[in-house]
């Protein structure tokens, strides 16, 4: 940091003052930015005018002009601090950068994280210094959104407090204007009120002067907001440790509201508490938020058939009441709901679900066989798996019936695995339902499969053991987990 104020009396001291600082930058070979040096003599709180500060023959001072200003720490500084100028300074900057980054060619996770750190600390510099309303905040988030929404990456109907949830709790981390300045503020309220340095002593009595937009106020007003509690501070604990505690327990707090008013919503909120239910794997559902590297408009759509927000027939006819008939378009036999075409349409059944079926389970195929050491393509999506696959480690049969002594029907797992080591069978049947049937569909493969697994155990000589790999078409089954550590 070069930049420096200094305060005087009058202008003999600050002058004097003045030369030391000029000795001390020639001992360290800097030197003056004298086109962004000024004077400011002030009168009873009134800024007037004055001579000019001369140092020596080559470095003179300039009086500040009547309607001119100086910048300290990037904020322009004239009678007093220069708000509204200095707010609509940061806005244009703040924009300029979102519209820029939409521009990249990012994936949709590293835009989010570009905005974050490149956009949002232009106006979160500012907190505290300029004096922004709530108001004024929300405006920059709305704009930020709709943004978003130009550039595809946030449907105009999805969840917006979805939009700043952490991606490990199925937002996508985008840091919300609004709450990061309370967080601020709460962090800024203890670091005053914990700190015995005699300058933030008269920094904090300055603020207690003021009314509703002291620090001490609002802080507390957010606190009750977000239900923080007194925290207290430890032994030895220095303010700044303290303050950055109390934050971090404000803002963990933010987001369990936030996320709370996204499961409260009656069309939004369906998903989420879909997600708590105990047969769903939390962590494995939302791991695609955090390494698919999806493009911001396929992100940005999914998103959108979650929250149930893509205009279906049923949306149209319940939601927005057009007087849609609400009956598939393709099948015509059912409604037309988000879940109905991911993974109820008996038409769509024959080709696209059948697609999907293979493509996963090919997938799983190809990290079977790396697992075994069996040669495959580097990416997993070139891979087409091959009906038998076999090495000194393990037989790996594909979509392929298992000859029985007696007639068993359902004999055609997708995957089936012959550890020869361990002398153990996994029969490994993928299933892709709509997400409300993932328990009932799990059940039904470990009974459907039950016969065989008696059989091969008893010809084979194999413990063997029938993996339900079971996605809904929005969650993942948690006994997934089971075939992971196998």
């Amino acid at each position: 940091m070069d930049d420096l104020k200094t305060y005087a009396k009058n202008d003999d001291e600050q002058t004097g003052l003045l030369t030391i600082v000029k000795g001390f930058s020639d001992d360290i070979k800097m030197e003056f930015g004298l086109d962004k040096c000024a004077k400011a003599t002030f009168k009873r709180g009134k800024l007037v005018k004055s001579e000019n500060i001369v140092i020596d023959i080559n470095t003179t001072i300039q009086d500040l002009e009547q309607e001119g200003t100086y910048k300290y720490l990037g904020v322009s500084e004239g009678d007093g601090i220069e708000h509204s100028s200095m707010k609509e300074k940061i806005r244009k900057e703040y924009y300029r950068r979102i519209r820029l980054l939409l521009k990249s060619e990012l994936n949709a996770t590293n835009r989010i994280n570009a905005i974050n750190t490149l956009a949002v600390p232009v106006v979160s510099y500012s907190f505290n210094i300029i004096n922004w309303k709530l108001e004024d905040l929300r405006r920059l988030d709305r704009k930020t959104r709709k943004l978003l929404t130009t550039a595809k990456m946030h449907h105009p109907k999805a969840d917006v407090d979805r939009l700043y949830l952490p991606r490990t709790s199925g937002g996508r981390g985008l840091i919300q204007i609004e709450t990061s300045y309370k967080l601020t503020t709460i962090g800024l309220h203890t670091y005053l009120n914990s700190n015995e340095d005699c300058l933030l002593m008269i920094a904090r009595e300055h603020e207690q002067l003021k009314n509703t937009t002291s620090v001490d106020v609002q802080a507390a007003k957010f606190k009750r907001e977000f239900d923080v509690p007194d925290i207290e501070k430890l032994d030895n604990e220095g303010a700044t440790t303290y303050a950055r505690r109390t934050k971090l327990k404000a803002k963990n707090l933010a987001l369990e509201h936030l996320k709370h008013k996204w499961e409260e919503k009656p069309l939004h909120g369906q998903y989420p508490k879909r997600i708590n239910d105990k047969d769903v794997d939390q962590a494995q559902t939302y791991e695609w938020l955090r390494t698919s590297g999806l493009k911001s408009e396929t992100e940005g759509f999914i998103i959108a058939a979650q929250d149930q927000c893509i205009k279906t027939n049923y949306y149209r006819n319940k939601i927005l009441k057009d007087g849609t008939d609400p009956m598939c378009r393709i099948c015509g036999k059912n409604q037309e709901t988000i879940d109905h075409l991911v993974s109820g349409c008996s038409e769509l059944a024959k080709t696209e679900y059948i697609h999907r079926h293979n493509k996963a389970t090919a997938y799983l195929h190809w990290a079977i066989c790396k697992h075994y050491n069996i040669e495959v393509k580097d990416k997993y999506y070139e891979h087409e798996p091959s009906t038998v696959e076999d090495n000194e480690e393990a037989t790996i049969l594909w979509d392929m019936p298992i000859q029985t002594d007696r007639e068993i029907k359902a004999n055609r797992p997708d995957i089936v695995v012959k550890n020869k080591k361990e002398k153990t069978c996994l029969l490994i049947d993928m299933s892709i339902p709509t997400e409300r049937n993932t328990s009932v569909k799990t059940s039904e493969k470990l009974s459907k499969y039950k016969d065989l697994e008696i059989e091969i155990q008893r010809m084979w000589g194999m413990k063997t053991t029938t993996i339900p790999v079971t996605m809904g078409s929005e969650v993942i089954d948690l006994r997934l987990e089971i075939f992971e550590n196998r």
